[in-house]
């Protein structure tokens, strides 16, 4: 059960006597954190675990969504020690040297070795007990490792391998390409278990029909934040729910208060797109068919779309959002209105309570800021965008079907799930992670984020998406400067996305 904001209070206050409250890390590269605290110390022979302190991570931008969580401490890390399969896990191959290969394709954050990198000991710990654990479980398969370090060219070359039959035989695969891949994955159904355990949105990408085609290991989403002390003054502490609540307590917070009241991305990026879509999804919006063709202009999408573009328009013209917002293109903007008490709500990422607030204002942090659900046009109505990666088998030969899929399938594993996503700050795909692993259970702030996945929604992953989200951002940043009224925006921007699909 949730603790509410008192509750919370009182545990942070004594958590914080004791000297037991993690902080925050810091950005880190292609979807990866990286932080600072203890290393653990390894063991003598065996597989090399120890105990020791883990260190505080943090998610910085990836493909797939833009951000995760700031990691927290914890007692329990693995260190690295002498022998076994500690030994056999580096930064280019897991297995023996005599192993029978298979090939794996991955972003460099995704390292073993805490040396390959600057900062990447974080990342190093939360991917290795995964690595091990395969190494043990397959004695007799070895993994040859190919970075990727360009996102968007790993991308292309999936598909093309995918298409000539070269892909690698295992790959990390961002959540938001799977439907690419529908026809190419091999099924990893075998190693799912128990089905019921992951949330809705992972079941609607990796299960299109019956069997599962990817392990999704970590995801995100988005939520609205607010400062508890303006809330408790302007609406009894309660955070609006409807679009008409935002209104109302926004304009009596302009009035009141030197801040502004509510902002939200709305540069020329991803998450301008991505964030406030929720709006849309929340109204029972689709972008897409089954065939991943575009209706944005068909039925009740049409009308979905454009109570969104005159919220846009009603955020400016009430004066609870300023205009800036056009030009707010980083979550850390975001961060920084708050941090400097300029802000009184926003909608973020569920990895900026610790990567922004938390790594700033340290446990005043917990007192200050509270998160809700994202307001929707109806109090019945809930979305959040969720993105994340996920692996996929692609291997066309028989025999290692069974290594790869083992390998995807040590995901599956709650502790090794738990211990990836506090580690590097992210939050686990499967309910079950929130209510048994201490941190995630007892965290106020992710048990809020283990609800909100109940409505997540993940983009979809077909090529018009590309363009629907870049003419999204240019609709919502005419409207939000006044250049066009919300129906024209939204009329040329379906026309610009049918023009793209039919040319």
């Amino acid at each position: 059960m949730a603790l509410d904001r008192v509750q919370r209070r009182s545990v942070v206050k004594a958590l914080a006597a004791a000297g037991l409250l993690g902080t925050a890390g810091c950005l880190g590269d292609d979807g990866n954190g990286n932080g600072n605290g203890g290393n653990g110390n390894g063991g003598n022979g065996g597989n090399g675990n120890g105990n020791g302190g883990n260190g505080n991570g943090g998610n910085g931008n990836g493909n797939d969504s833009g951000n995760g969580n700031g990691g927290n401490g914890n007692d329990s890390g693995n260190g690295n020690g002498n022998g076994g399969a500690s030994d056999l896990v580096t930064h280019e191959q897991f297995g023996p040297d005599d192993g029978t290969p298979l090939t794996f394709w991955a972003q460099p954050g995704s390292t073993p070795d805490p040396n390959e990198q600057p900062g990447s000991e974080v990342n190093a710990e939360g991917f290795r007990p995964a690595y091990e654990q395969w190494v043990e479980e397959n004695p007799d398969y070895r993994i040859n490792v190919e970075y990727q370090t360009d996102l968007e060219q790993m991308q292309t070359l999936l598909l093309q391998t995918a298409a000539t039959g070269d892909a690698p035989d295992v790959s990390e695969v961002d959540s938001f390409w799977i439907p690419n891949h529908w026809n190419n994955l091999r099924p990893v159904t075998d190693v799912i278990e128990d089905e019921e355990d992951w949330y809705p949105f992972v079941r609607d990408i990796v299960q299109p029909e019956d069997e599962w085609l990817a392990v999704w290991r970590n995801t995100d989403c988005r939520g609205l934040y607010y400062r508890t002390d303006v809330i408790d003054e302007y609406a009894d502490g309660e955070a609006p729910a409807t679009w008409d609540e935002l209104i109302e307590v926004g304009q009596a917070i302009a009035d009141g208060e030197d801040m502004a009241a509510f902002m939200y991305n709305g540069g020329r990026w991803e998450a301008t797109t991505f964030d406030n879509l929720a709006y849309f999804w929340g109204q029972g919006g689709e972008l897409v068919d089954s065939e991943g063709a575009p209706i944005l202009g068909e039925g009740d999408n049409y009308d979905y779309l454009l109570n969104v573009f005159e919220f846009f328009a009603e955020t400016i013209e009430t004066g609870i959002t300023p205009g800036r917002v056009a030009n707010i293109d980083d979550y850390d903007l975001l961060a920084e209105e708050a941090l400097n008490d300029d802000l009184a709500m926003f909608l973020g990422g569920s990895w900026q309570i610790n990567t922004n607030l938390r790594a700033e204002l340290g446990d005043e942090a917990d007192e200050l800021w509270d998160v809700a659900p994202i307001p929707m046009p109806e109090s019945d109505m809930a979305a959040t965008g969720t993105g994340g990666w996920t692996y996929g088998v692609f291997t066309d030969d028989d025999d290692l079907v069974e290594p790869a899929m083992n390998f995807a399938g040590v995901w599956t594993d709650p502790e090794i799930m738990a211990h990836y996503c506090e580690q590097l700050g992210q939050l686990p795909t499967k309910p079950s992670v929130y209510e048994e692993s201490d941190y995630f259970a007892e965290d106020y702030y992710m048990q809020i984020w283990s609800d909100l996945l109940e409505s997540g929604v993940a983009r979809p992953g077909f090529p018009i998406y590309r363009t629907i989200s870049a003419e999204w951002q240019v609709a919502a940043g005419r409207v939000i400067t006044g250049e066009m009224a919300p129906q024209e925006a939204i009329d040329n921007m379906i026309d610009n996305i049918n023009a793209e699909y039919d040319g």
